[in-house]
């Protein structure tokens, strides 16, 4: 789906390592890097808004803007991608069978919608999931203990809901700058960059922590490879705590049990699927 056809969504995205590259930045059908690290498609459609800017509604509108962009899959125009699927045979039976009421169901609409219902069953129930419906064996006491850990130092005030993250905005560096901490070389303002609203410096959609110890390395720009340090960052910048040590290895081990799989079915090659 890139104009060398070098890339597709599963190379930022893949499936078989839950949904990540583990780089911090991307390269596109050019080989140039993006600016941000490309944020796992496992759960997405669950969150409130997409990209690290928040700047799209669902995993539908998401799916366009990749494509694209001349930095990520370069493709010259909506036009040009319609072409392209309508010219692939296996995708000629799938869009007919999808799309059986269009007369050409080979629209850029049907594309991402298409994506959208995939990436749409990429979910993962983890442990924590059966300890949250009554199976209090679900978790082992160091789990728990991080789980506790996690509440009370107030990381849950941030990451809540269903994802642990994933439903709202959130300023990155309230007690320092984020940067004097990860070592970022770039100071990216988030969503200010695209509303010029300086209210909006350094705000960030607050990412879901399911599986967060597979989708390394972490936060906007891949700027940190290690969970530990992650965790350590995040309590000092955004709530002005200094963790120790144990209170570390409990969070992380929490976080470890947020880990679920990737359905099976949607790791097949389509082609095998037909064959």
């Amino acid at each position: 789906m890139s104009l060398t056809g070098n890339n597709s969504c599963n190379s930022c995205h893949n499936l078989n390592t839950y949904g990540v590259d583990n780089l911090p930045t991307s390269p596109g059908d050019l080989g140039q890097n993006g600016e941000r690290n490309s944020p796992t498609t496992l759960n997405a459609a669950l969150h409130t808004s997409q990209f690290w800017d928040g700047r799209m509604k669902d995993v539908e509108e998401q799916a366009g803007g990749p494509v694209l962009n001349p930095v990520e899959m370069n493709m010259p125009s909506e036009k040009d991608v319609e072409k392209r699927l309508s010219e692939i045979d296996l995708y000629k039976q799938l869009f007919a069978e999808a799309y059986p009421g269009d007369k050409n169901p080979f629209t850029y609409t049907n594309m991402r919608n298409a994506i959208g219902v995939f990436e749409r069953q990429l979910l993962t129930p983890s442990r924590f999931d059966a300890y949250m419906k009554g199976d209090k064996s679900a978790l082992t006491l160091q789990e728990k203990k991080g789980m506790l850990s996690f509440t009370l130092i107030g990381c849950i005030s941030c990451h809540n809901g269903p994802l642990l993250g994933g439903n709202q905005m959130q300023r990155f560096g309230v007690h320092k700058p984020y940067w004097e901490a990860t070592g970022s070389e770039k100071h990216d303002k988030g969503l200010a960059e695209q509303t010029d609203d300086e209210f909006d410096n350094y705000m960030f959609k607050v990412p879901s922590l399911r599986n967060i110890d597979k989708t390394h390395p972490y936060f906007h720009d891949g700027s940190v490879s290690d969970l530990s340090e992650a965790v350590k960052i995040m309590a000092e910048v955004q709530l002005d705590y200094k963790m120790n040590k144990d209170e570390v290895k409990n969070v992380v081990a929490f976080l470890e049990s947020l880990t679920g799989e990737v359905p099976a079915q949607y790791k097949v090659n389509p082609l095998a699927i037909t064959e």
